[in-house]
């Protein structure tokens, strides 16, 4: 069964024996040592399973976990930790996770619970939604934009917000909506990360289509796609000149 694993766990000995152990298995795993690793990772792309410890550097897990819910609310989350009490169990279950082991554990029992994990998020998965945008292509499994005369690799983040702007093409998207859809952990009210990004992706749009302004900005409320929107039946390759 393939699948990507993150662990976020600040022991790089038990790290390193999960990436081990998971890689001879078939999954793609990673390991990050702090919380900040994860929001950064998590601005790319997501896993289908995170192992999360408890007892992490200047934060709890089920803090991390709960901040994570907002933005990701399906992302199949285990957690492992040396607090292996009923009453421990049970807070890491009501802070959002899917399933809690205690250490130490049998290496054969965290596999079994990573298969059950892994089965619904992996059955669940289809091929994501192309779109016509302008005279612009969003390929979202090529990551890429553009059109006959050329285009651009895109980050998973950003490749998340133009989709979603797309799916509500024409209508206000707010800025707690395109944070979400990005998959960051970041406070809305407390950063303007995502109006950086939105800037960003706008001049890119406008140098793929000179001329057209394709992201607008609704002060107060969020951002708006004005450009012609139109789902593509498949995902098509780069258009070659």
């Amino acid at each position: 069964m393939a699948g990507s694993i993150w662990i976020l766990d600040d022991d790089v000995e038990l790290g390193s024996l999960l990436l081990e152990q998971f890689s001879q298995r078939g999954w793609q795993a990673r390991h990050l040592s702090h919380p900040r690793e994860l929001e950064q990772a998590l601005t790319d792309t997501q896993p289908d399973l995170l192992v999360l410890d408890e007892l992490l550097p200047e934060q709890r897990g089920t803090d991390v976990l709960m901040r994570l819910r907002r933005g990701h609310p399906h992302l199949p989350v285990l957690m492992l930790s040396a607090l292996g009490a009923p009453r421990d169990r049970v807070a890491g279950l009501e802070a959002g996770a899917n399933d809690y082991l205690g250490k130490p554990f049998l290496f054969r029992e965290l596999q079994l619970r990573v298969e059950q994990l892994l089965k619904p998020a992996l059955a669940s998965v289809s091929a994501p939604q192309s779109w016509q945008l302008g005279e612009l292509q969003l390929d979202p499994q090529l990551q890429w934009l553009g059109n006959s005369g050329g285009g651009q690799e895109l980050s998973r983040g950003d490749i998340a917000l133009l989709q979603l702007l797309c799916s509500r093409a024409g209508e206000v998207v707010s800025r707690q909506d395109l944070v979400q859809a990005s998959g960051s952990l970041v406070d809305v009210e407390q950063s303007r990360s995502i109006d950086v990004r939105l800037s960003r992706l706008r001049r890119l749009l406008e140098e793929l289509q000179p001329n057209c302004t394709m992201i607008e900005t609704v002060r107060g409320r969020g951002y708006r796609l004005v450009v012609p929107v139109q789902p593509l039946s498949q995902s098509a390759p780069p258009l070659e000149g």
